[in-house]
């Protein structure tokens, strides 16, 4: 039987989130996966280089075969671009700002703006952990010409921006009868973006958790359209790339952490999935793929 990549990702943990990190950590070993986490440099109470639990418990949980990634700087809504429509719906307050401060937007996304702000966290993570990381994830799923040729020059090998499917976020926000939807429009493979060395890894899977409540049908719900989103990548020989959040997963009393367990239990018990983290996806088989179209 044949097996597609599939990568378990997780977003947002921080300074002073080092407990989160072990609860995710724990989880995963139970189920012998290997988890790529997406860390942002800055908090409003600090920098992830200051805070020693959350920097030991990085070290054990790369010690158990995980990995980490620069998660934007600040993780602000358009540090990295603009978000999906969809993204923006999610928070009337953030859809509100992008009107009203569409200009002040735009010149944060001047290439010499946008590579100073990354590099202000590259630096950060620097002093963490003694070099640079090698992937990142913007907030939000924002995007931007600017953010490819800002990491290209900072010595990024890839990013993973693009969300390929809505359809677990209309769900999160309460549209439950959402179909499934892979946007034709938006590149299911990753491929190298244009005039860069930089590889964009689109989110193939979506975020099942965000905000399901714990209502057995609601859980079965997500835990399907899961299924259904990683077949579509199976039929047409896709990693699937799985997002997630430690809040998400935790809140409804864990109704998200169910989600994760049984979703990850069919998968798994399929036989058709390969367990990996972004670095070992991109060592193996992104050199190969094709420069994204102009």
């Amino acid at each position: 039987m044949k097996t597609i990549p599939f990568l378990w990702t997780n977003d947002d943990i921080t300074f002073g989130q080092a407990d989160a990190l072990t609860r995710m950590r724990d989880f995963l070993g139970g189920l012998e996966i290997p988890g790529t986490f997406f860390v942002v440099p800055i908090r409003s109470v600090g920098t992830i280089d200051q805070d020693a639990d959350l920097l030991a418990g990085i070290a054990a949980a790369e010690l158990a075969g995980h990995e980490f990634h620069q998660h934007g700087t600040r993780h602000t809504p358009f540090e990295c671009g603009v978000p999906d429509i969809d993204m923006l719906e999610m928070s009337p307050e953030v859809r509100r700002s992008f009107d009203e401060k569409r200009f002040e937007i735009e010149a944060s996304h001047e290439l010499p703006v946008m590579q100073r702000a990354l590099q202000e966290g590259q630096e950060i993570w620097r002093r963490a952990f003694g070099s640079s990381s090698r992937g990142f994830r913007p907030g939000w799923g924002a995007f931007h010409g600017n953010l490819y040729r800002a990491l290209d020059a900072l010595g990024f090998d890839w990013v993973s921006a693009r969300i390929v499917s809505m359809t677990s976020w209309r769900r999160n926000n309460g549209q439950w009868d959402a179909p499934l939807d892979f946007r034709e429009g938006i590149s299911a493979r990753a491929e190298r973006f244009p005039g860069t060395d930089i590889y964009e890894i689109p989110m193939t899977g979506g975020e099942y958790a965000f905000k399901v409540p714990n209502l057995s049908e609601k859980i079965e719900s997500m835990i399907q359209l899961g299924c259904d989103e990683f077949d579509w990548c199976y039929q047409r020989d896709l990693p699937f790339v799985m997002v997630s959040h430690e809040r998400a997963m935790a809140a409804s009393e864990g109704a998200g952490y169910e989600v994760h367990r049984r979703l990850l239990k069919r998968i798994k018990e399929s036989g058709k999935a390969e367990f990996m983290t972004m670095n070992a996806y991109f060592d193996r088989t992104l050199k190969s793929e094709p420069v994204l179209a102009s």
